[in-house]
């Protein structure tokens, strides 16, 4: 037997034997079932969900690459996370055009995403291979990216379950079903957030038509990711991998930043403004790249589309030119301000415009009443005390860390111990730094302290904005000191003491609590059961929500034209379009106070259309607990109207649905 033909009879015996192979398991499998076929289309629902979140941020960032400056000396890292935070911010605008000339529609939003991946396939190509950096920067501690990982995957998990936070069934995403329902970019008068800007509910409004309420959170769950990943390109950049990786623990440590990765929120989009802008303006700075300049006060205007609050980014852009200018006598002052100045309001006016063709007032639902936001509710949205006491303000980001607790009162967000814990160490070595890190740490620093500074006197004024999360646009400069910090520590020895491995080990063991965290939760709410299809949505939903989802479960039985108004309840995704959500708790307040008779308040219901009124029995007993704006005679009004009405039905003493009419 010649060569050839020793060849090819082995090419036959191993195909043959794979092919024997493969009949064997599939027999052995088709007996045995190790995968039932709920949990099989299960994985290929998520795989979908996760492709389509994943083509709106490769469009995003092969869009940003046709903006984005060619020349730079930015890690390409960093560059892919800015290019798509450009991009993003361009389809929120064309996506919101789209629905408000066009209308919203599946097959509409299908075409969109496939005509602009098909065009702008070359970048987003680019943008892909920009991803092979990743490798090199992960390398400077395996253990810590190896936790960071983790966090990541757990997360992960959680987004593709059906979405169960607060401000995503009140807004987030209920805004964006609402338009989907009804075909096209609408007003809401019934939701005051309509009147927020609306670049994230944009987005999620085309991840929700494609692949439902999961895609839209995984969506955030990517632009979460695209913020590390810039994030460890800068410091990494500046400071070597070791800091890059430190500066990314530092915001996993924490439990909410860390899980708010899986819940559909702003926080990620509004970061991944400001450390576009943070970079921009620190390569700005070094170089005079006025192009970079304009891409700082685009990226601040597209932070102040996704929420009122994260416009500080600007004041931020201000102080940072004016700084710098002085220091190092720049006579482009004025024009660099008024680029800083025109931009953001150019980006934004989109926003305005919308609020103002539908109330009149471009600023809805804040400064004056217009549409649905009356006098009355104008008082009682703004009329929260200041926060603690002064001497507290004087010590916020140590409040903040140690008081911060996810869900608590106050603050509202456990951050970790590691940006305050390190970023005081930021000055340590100041003399031996290069001129770039002097002025990558001097503008971390700026907005660090003008952010903190900010949110003192916020919270001087309405105990409404001491929230943590409303000043999450100056984070990735906090965790950039902390890095330095960190930085600083690892270049000190002293004999054979090497303070940077003491400090790595209280790092990972911070990362670690939280990746026990982050687990347990996991674990705790059945994550890992209904993605594997052991238990259904709905078994999920009542687990984490309990009587809320029995309440949605009762209204959704009630006839297709009944129209539901929720007291106390601002969670309205799962009974959209029928029922209108107490947003801002103050719908009774409302209309006691703003009718002559309260008596006919009930009428006054029914003439609105309404059929039903669904109670929330433990919201209003916390309101008449700890808002004492209501008086006694607003809580025996209420009782008595109620008591006129028929007989409601008793959702485990939680809930209470009375019908106004039949």
């Amino acid at each position: 037997m010649d060569s050839n033909e020793q060849t090819r009879s082995k090419y036959i015996a191993g195909f043959a034997g794979i092919i024997w192979l493969v009949v064997v398991m599939v027999g052995y499998a088709y007996t045995h079932k190790p995968f039932s076929p709920s949990m099989f289309m299960k994985v290929i629902i998520m795989g979908w969900q996760i492709a389509v979140a994943w083509s709106i941020v490769s469009i995003a960032g092969g869009l940003g690459m046709i903006i984005f400056p060619k020349e730079t000396k930015i890690n390409p890292l960093t560059q892919l996370t800015i290019q798509a935070a450009l991009g993003s911010g361009l389809m929120g605008i064309g996506i919101f055009l789209l629905g408000s000339v066009i209308g919203f529609s599946t097959p509409y939003i299908f075409i969109l995403v496939v005509s602009l991946g098909l065009l702008l396939r070359k970048h987003i190509w680019q943008w892909w291979l920009e991803w092979g950096e990743l490798k090199k920067q992960i390398m400077g501690n395996r253990i810590i990216a190896s936790g960071i990982g983790l966090i990541l995957f757990l997360t992960l998990l959680s987004s593709l379950a059906p979405p169960i936070k607060f401000d995503a069934l009140t807004y987030h995403l209920a805004l964006p079903r609402s338009y989907l329902l009804a075909g096209r970019m609408v007003y809401l008068p019934d939701n005051m957030f309509w009147g927020m800007p609306q670049t994230l509910e944009m987005l999620n409004t085309t991840a929700m038509a494609l692949g439902g309420n999961e895609a839209a959170v995984v969506l955030g769950w990517l632009i979460g990711l695209l913020v590390l990943t810039g994030l460890l390109g800068y410091a990494a950049q500046r400071m070597g991998n070791p800091a890059g990786l430190v500066t990314v623990a530092c915001i996993l440590a924490g439990g909410s930043l860390s899980g708010s990765l899986a819940w559909g929120y702003s926080e990620w989009f509004i970061m991944l403004y400001g450390l576009g802008m943070l970079v921009c303006l620190d390569f700005w700075s070094v170089d005079g790249n006025r192009n970079l300049l304009w891409i700082a006060a685009i990226l601040a205007g597209f932070a102040l589309g996704i929420k009122y609050t994260a416009g500080i980014l600007i004041i931020f852009g201000f102080f940072i030119i004016i700084v710098r200018s002085i220091t190092e006598r720049r006579s482009t002052i004025l024009i660099n301000l008024l680029i800083f100045g025109f931009l953001p309001i150019l980006v934004t006016a989109p926003w305005w415009i919308k609020n103002y063709s539908a109330t009149g007032n471009p600023f809805y639902p804040l400064l004056f009443p217009a549409g649905n936001m009356d006098q009355f509710r104008l008082e009682y949205y703004h009329g929260g005390a200041p926060w603690g006491r002064w001497y507290e303000m004087l010590i916020l980001p140590w409040q903040a860390t140690i008081w911060g607790v996810e869900g608590g009162l106050g603050y509202s967000a456990s951050i970790g111990p590691l940006f305050l814990g390190l970023s005081v160490l930021a000055w340590i070595g100041w003399r031996t730094r290069s001129v770039e890190q002097h002025h990558m740490i001097a503008n971390a620093a700026w907005i660090t302290g003008l952010g903190f500074l900010i949110w003192v006197i916020a919270s001087c004024i309405s105990g409404l904005l001491i929230q943590t999360r409303l000043y999450i646009a100056f984070f990735p400069a906090w965790a950039i000191l902390a890095g330095a910090g960190f930085d600083s520590i690892a270049k000190l020895k002293v004999g054979n003491v090497r303070f940077g491995r003491i400090g790595m080990v209280l790092i990972l063991l911070s990362l670690g609590f939280n990746i026990i965290e982050t687990s347990v939760d996991t674990i705790r709410r059945n994550v890992p059961n209904v993605l594997l299809g052991l238990i259904t949505s709905e078994s999920y939903l009542s687990h984490n929500l309990g009587d809320y989802e029995q309440a949605m479960q009762v209204i959704n039985e009630l006839p297709a034209d009944s129209k539901i108004l929720m007291l106390w309840e601002t969670r309205s995704l799962a009974c959209l379009p029928n029922c209108d959500p107490d947003e801002v708790i103050d719908r009774w307040y409302d209309d006691v106070h703003s009718n002559k008779n309260p008596v006919e308040v009930p009428e006054l219901w029914i003439a609105q259309g309404y059929t039903h009124v669904l109670v929330n029995q433990a919201g209003k007993e916390y309101i008449q607990t700890n808002d004492h704006r209501f008086t006694n005679s607003d809580w025996e009004m209420l009782d008595n109207i109620l008591d006129k009405l028929s007989p409601p039905v008793v959702i485990d003493d939680s809930y209470f649905l009375f019908i106004l009419k039949s």
